[in-house]
């Protein structure tokens, strides 16, 4: 069965080309490695507020078997919440 993976980074504040082409780049390397890939809703979904946005993207990294910080994570109050609750459940936590 394929893993699931997460891929966790700072979003907000950023323009909307580097969020994706970071995102989707390591989304394209885990894919290559037999991954299945959750990114988080907010890499398209502008609509939302950051409450509801979170309230969705956790909901999706419960379904997963791991966590990928991508570098710009400690700048990011969601990805340090989806990083805390990863290490808290005790999933798997990997630093890019």
């Amino acid at each position: 069965m394929r893993r699931i993976a997460y891929v966790a980074g700072k979003v907000s504040g950023l323009p909307e080309r580097d969020v994706k082409d970071k995102f989707f780049r390591v989304s394209r390397e885990l894919t290559a490695m037999g991954y299945q890939v959750v990114m988080p809703a907010s890499v398209s979904d502008h609509s939302r507020d950051w409450e509801d946005t979170m309230r969705v993207d956790i909901k999706k990294l419960m379904e997963c078997d791991e966590v990928h910080m991508l570098p710009c994570w400690q700048s990011s109050r969601g990805a340090q919440l989806e990083r805390d609750i990863a290490l808290r459940l005790g999933m798997q936590v990997i630093y890019h």
